[in-house]
C-alpha cells in the first residue's frame, strides 16, 4: 500500500512569504529608522568644536528627523500590504503593534532631538 502524501498548499505557503517579507521589510524600516537617530545624535557628541555649530545641527537635526520619517514609514509600509491581505485567513503581526512601536520609536527621535537642541543651545 502506497503511502499518502499531501502536497502543499502553493497558495498558502505564498501569503506566508508575502507576510514575512512585508515583516522583514518593517525590520529594515526600522533599523534605518534606529541608525539615522544614533547617527544623528553620534554627530552632535563626537563632532561638536570639529565644525562650525550651524552646520553640525543642520547634520544632526537631519539625521534625527529622517529617523522619525523612517519609522513613520515603516508602520505606514507595513499597513499598507496588511491591509489589502486582511480578508485572507493569515497569521501576522498585529497592525496595533506595529503602529505603538513606530509611534513610540518617532517620540524617542523626538525627544531626542529636543535634548540635543537643549544640550548644545545651552
Amino acid at each position: 500500500m502506497k503511502p499518502e502524501t499531501h502536497e502543499p498548499n502553493t497558495n498558502r505557503l505564498a501569503l506566508d512569504r508575502t507576510v514575512l517579507a512585508n515583516e522583514r521589510t518593517y525590520q529594515a524600516w526600522l533599523r534605518t529608522g534606529l541608525a539615522a537617530l544614533a547617527s544623528g545624535l553620534g554627530v552632535a557628541k563626537f563632532l561638536q568644536g570639529s565644525m562650525p555649530l550651524w552646520m553640525l545641527l543642520t547634520v544632526a537635526i537631519t539625521l534625527i528627523l529622517l529617523s522619525a520619517a523612517a519609522f513613520m514609514q515603516a508602520a505606514w509600509r507595513y499597513s499598507h500590504l496588511h491591509l489589502r491581505m486582511a480578508h485572507l485567513d493569515i497569521d501576522a503581526m498585529p497592525t496595533w503593534m506595529v503602529k505603538l512601536t513606530s509611534v513610540l520609536l518617532t517620540t524617542c527621535s523626538i525627544i531626542a532631538l529636543i535634548g540635543l537642541l537643549i544640550s548644545i543651545l545651552n
